[in-house]
């Protein structure tokens, strides 16, 4: 009958987390002893780890590459990764130019510097934004 069978579903590690924090008894229990303001700063981290794995998997294609005028750390860590506010001189492939603010985490050994070029995919959830996807050239 298998009612002791252990459930061999691939799951997303992302997707776990998400359940844990926001769905069923574990969301509710979460819900009951979890301030407001730290559920949406573990939401927040979530949103960004979901950007980085899938700018890292290639399932987001470059739109844009800009170049980093300055770099300023927030101070916040994303499993030991800095969360950083890039300002950046962003040229679109159809040739578009203006300048955009960005606050993204950032692998610490990969922490672009003015100057460098960065590629930046659309966000998928949001058409309007951008998701960073890694420094293309560095000065």
């Amino acid at each position: 009958m298998g009612f002791f069978k252990r459930n061999k579903k691939e799951q997303d590690h992302m997707e776990q987390a998400d359940q844990a924090m926001n769905k069923g008894l574990s969301g509710l229990f979460m819900k009951s002893i979890v301030p407001k303001e730290q559920r949406d700063q573990i939401n927040a981290s979530l949103e960004m780890a979901r950007q980085a794995q899938s700018s890292a998997s290639g399932q987001i294609p470059i739109t844009a590459t800009a170049q980093v005028i300055s770099v300023k750390d927030t101070g916040k860590l994303v499993n030991f990764d800095p969360i950083i506010i890039l300002v950046l001189d962003v040229t679109e492939n159809n040739g578009t130019r203006y300048q955009k603010t960005l606050e993204t985490m950032v692998s610490k050994m990969h922490i672009p510097r003015p100057g460098d070029h960065i590629g930046l995919g659309i966000h998928p959830s949001s058409p309007a934004n951008f998701i960073y996807m890694g420094i293309i050239s560095s000065s």
